[in-house]
């Protein structure tokens, strides 16, 4: 599943961290910057396979 999260850098941090401990990611696209709105960037995360257990970090 492919995930596109646009926010500030605050707002992309936390809901990187909200969804890790949902969903297991298997890779983040460099972080890009929108051109329309000021301090705003996009990023996709694209989940890994289902894991067995919870991870914990």
């Amino acid at each position: 599943m492919r995930i596109r999260i646009d926010g500030t850098d605050a707002e992309i941090a936390y809901a990187v961290n909200k969804i890790r401990t949902i969903l297991p990611i298997g890779s983040v696209s460099p972080v890009v910057r929108r051109r329309r709105r000021a301090y705003t960037w996009r990023v996709f995360i694209n989940t890994a396979p289902k894991r067995e257990t919870r991870w914990i970090a």
